[in-house]
């Protein structure tokens, strides 16, 4: 693989508020240089565009089909045609620019194999860290992946297992979900010692801890045990959504980070002020200093796997902040969140993760869906 030369547009380094105009070159895997004009064997014209960091996403269900039909389909499926199906929704996303996806919901054996066969070249999409089947209780928030687990010894052998499998993430359940019967959001799943539990063994074996939250007695044990990142973090209650200011002090006073999940399904919510709470609640913890990452929770219906930059102009609208800061939750912030010092950033010495559009999506996040091109790792796939 030679020296790869964009050149003719602007660049967004994943850092700053604005785009400048420079070159960058790829060397291989990595960026070699920001600026200047070094020889390469290979020019790609981004004139009228930026190039920008990949995009991360950070909730995603690659075995879910987006749909309504679900279920059945996940049901239905076999092995290998799951693990097809997942192959196909990664490429999808690697197209629309997302350069790496954190997956927090599948049969762990699946999402361990699509993630090693994408770093081996096997098949086309973006690099993965996977959690494999959440940890849940018995006949909990997707039980159905396999990941049943009771009582701190039991959730601590749970993430042992995991761990003993090669899952980079642990995803726990600590409240109920809209997609398994029988279980509700607004009411915690475990106890705060067995969410503790299942930190501390994390943590000691080095991996780092999701919550599922909805509901605020589960957002509350989710914080007290220290987990590491939020998923949802909507605040339900049995009347709607209503922010409790207590909690979102704490999760701003232990530094734990929040994946909103925002998509693009939120334009359908009825107008029944569930948005309006949703969208305070979002202002209030980033005006208290909470971290957030990008995230859509997609594969649910009406979530499509490649719907990110819809997913992140609905952010900017709920959180009524610039485009940049919403385009760095998706690049350097999610990349420090999630621990990735190689990527999240144009600079030398980082992955060669790049997506080119056309635009400038640090004043229109639109710009987001007019892609160019899209580099993994120094190889250009669109």
């Amino acid at each position: 693989m030679g020296t790869i030369a964009l050149r003719g547009g602007r660049v967004w380094d994943g850092r700053n508020d604005e785009p400048v105009e420079a070159t960058v070159i790829i060397d291989g895997e990595a960026i070699e240089a920001v600026g200047g004009d070094v020889g390469a064997t290979e020019t790609v014209d981004c004139s009228g565009c930026t190039v920008i960091p990949g995009l991360i996403e950070g909730h995603a269900h690659l075995c879910f089909n987006a749909a309504t039909d679900w279920r059945a389909v996940y049901d239905g499926d076999s092995p290998g045609r799951m693990l097809l199906r997942m192959a196909a929704n990664g490429r999808a996303m690697l197209r629309a620019g997302i350069t790496t996806v954190r997956d927090l919901g599948a049969p762990t054996g699946l999402a361990v194999e699509l993630r090693e066969a994408i770093a081996d070249g096997l098949t086309v999409g973006p690099s993965l860290l996977v959690a494999g089947a959440p940890i849940t209780t018995t006949g909990g928030h997707c039980y159905f992946m396999g990941g049943e687990a009771d009582g701190e010894a039991g959730v601590r052998k749970a993430v042992r297992e995991h761990v003993k499998a090669n899952a980079d993430w642990i995803k726990v359940m600590a409240t109920g979900g809209n997609m398994t019967p029988r279980t509700y959001p607004t009411s915690a799943q475990f106890t705060v010692e067995e969410l503790t539990a299942v930190v501390d063994e994390a943590h000691r074996l080095r991996r780092k801890v999701a919550a599922h939250a909805h509901g605020v007695p589960g957002i509350r044990a989710a914080a007290l045990a220290g987990v590491d990142t939020v998923e949802h973090c909507s605040f339900t209650t049995a009347d709607g959504i209503q922010l409790d200011t207590e909690v979102s002090a704490l999760l701003a006073e232990r530094d734990i980070a929040i994946s909103p999940t925002v998509s693009v399904g939120f334009r359908r919510w009825p107008d029944d002020g569930r948005r309006e709470n949703r969208a305070a609640a979002i202002r209030d913890m980033l005006e208290r200093g909470c971290r957030f990452l990008a995230s859509t929770d997609c594969g649910i219906p009406g979530v499509p796997h490649d719907a990110l930059a819809g997913g992140l102009q609905v952010m900017a609208e709920l959180a009524q902040v610039r485009p940049v800061e919403v385009l760095r939750m998706a690049t350097s912030g999610s990349a420090a969140i999630l621990g990735l010092k190689d990527r999240g950033a144009v600079a030398p010495g980082l992955r060669a993760d790049l997506l080119v559009v056309e635009g400038d999506p640090t004043t229109h996040l639109s710009a987001l869906e007019c892609v160019r091109a899209v580099f993994s790792r120094g190889a250009r796939y669109v």
